[in-house]
């Protein structure tokens, strides 16, 4: 079998988790990977802004053309299975090309495909897929009226067992609540809130330095930067009592990987709840909120009740492995369902 996987392929991406992953599972005689990420540094600044905004300009250009170029130098084609990992630059013409190289064409993504990630040269090309897969259930709509619903996979997002694990007992993690990720304006506001009630807060990402500056002093507030990568990922949301698990207000995503990794490394999930949370966790394996509110008082609660805080970070943390909410496991339904069609 051969496998050509078309994605990001830098340490600490969680496409260059799923590459390989698909590797482990598929077992290739022949696997090879075009990492998109190399035309994307190549490309200046502002070309990879005004082509992750706007979908056009040298960024577009640059990132089909070396993946042509790659097919050609390396003398890749006649593949079994060719995995597209987040192709909303794709042009249709690369996508049409693509497509005669392969006996199946698979897009994935965990992203919105039609909100902020918006695409028409994505729309375009839909048609060229065997199989699109998304984790959006708020999407759905959108991909039905663009392909067959007999290509549209389902799928959840998810954590890798290698990296989101426990590196912390119980008893040595820190009073704190966790965040991981951009800073939103409501992100923003339950930050403040978590702060002004003298709850302990760690944060890492971006757009978080004329809040840390408003805070500056707050002994409350540990600020660690703007990313942070593999295991000292996991061992950050491991080494803490609480991770909050917050949801973008930017388009309606129902839940995200933090929903998955942070029960992972063992740590209590704080997270609102909606339909997709609730059917992932009962109320005895996730910290659930409607609002800021009862976000404070339970965190504040459970601060007070460690032992049923420890009951439910392990309750948590067993639901997310024995459901199968790994990458592994994940990505293995898929290829069943993609093997079932021939």
């Amino acid at each position: 079998m051969k496998v050509l996987y078309i994605g990001q392929y830098s340490s600490g991406t969680t496409s260059k988790m799923r590459a390989d992953i698909l590797r482990e599972l598929l077992i290739p005689s022949k696997f090879e990977v075009i990492d998109t990420h190399v035309p994307f540094y190549n490309t200046s600044k502002i070309w990879r802004s005004i082509g992750f905004r706007y979908k056009i300009g040298r960024l577009i250009s640059e990132t089909n053309n070396y993946v042509l170029e790659e097919l050609k130098k390396l003398n890749l084609f006649n593949f079994d299975l060719i995995w597209i990992d987040k192709g909303i630059f794709f042009k249709p013409s690369t996508l049409k090309f693509l497509k005669k190289q392969t006996i199946k064409l698979v897009h994935f993504t965990p992203d919105m495909a039609f909100y902020q990630n918006k695409s028409k040269r994505f729309e375009k090309s839909m048609p060229f897929y065997d199989f699109l897969v998304t984790t959006k259930t708020s999407e759905l709509k959108f991909y039905r009226k663009k392909v067959d619903n007999e290509k549209i996979i389902l799928t959840t997002q998810g954590f890798s067992k290698a990296i989101h694990k426990p590196f912390h007992k119980f008893e040595d993690k820190n009073d704190a609540v966790v965040f991981i990720g951009l800073a939103e304006p409501h992100r923003l506001s339950i930050a403040a809130r978590i702060l002004d009630s003298k709850i302990n807060l760690k944060l890492v990402g971006k757009g978080w330095g004329k809040f840390v500056e408003k805070y500056k002093g707050n002994e409350n507030l540990t600020y660690l930067g703007e990313t942070i990568y593999d295991d000292e990922y996991s061992k950050l949301i491991s080494s803490s009592m609480f991770g909050l698990g917050l949801l973008s207000k930017r388009f309606p995503e129902l839940h995200t990987t933090r929903t998955f990794e942070i029960p992972a490394c063992r740590t209590a999930l704080l997270t609102e709840r909606n339909q997709e949370t609730q059917s992932f966790f009962q109320e005895t394996e996730a910290i659930f909120y409607e609002n800021t509110d009862e976000l404070i008082k339970k965190v504040k609660y459970y601060q007070e009740d460690t032992n049923e805080l420890e009951l439910i970070t392990r309750r948590g943390y067993d639901r997310v492995n024995l459901e199968g909410y790994d990458y592994y496991s994940l990505l293995k339904n898929i290829i069943v369902k993609i093997n079932k069609e021939n």
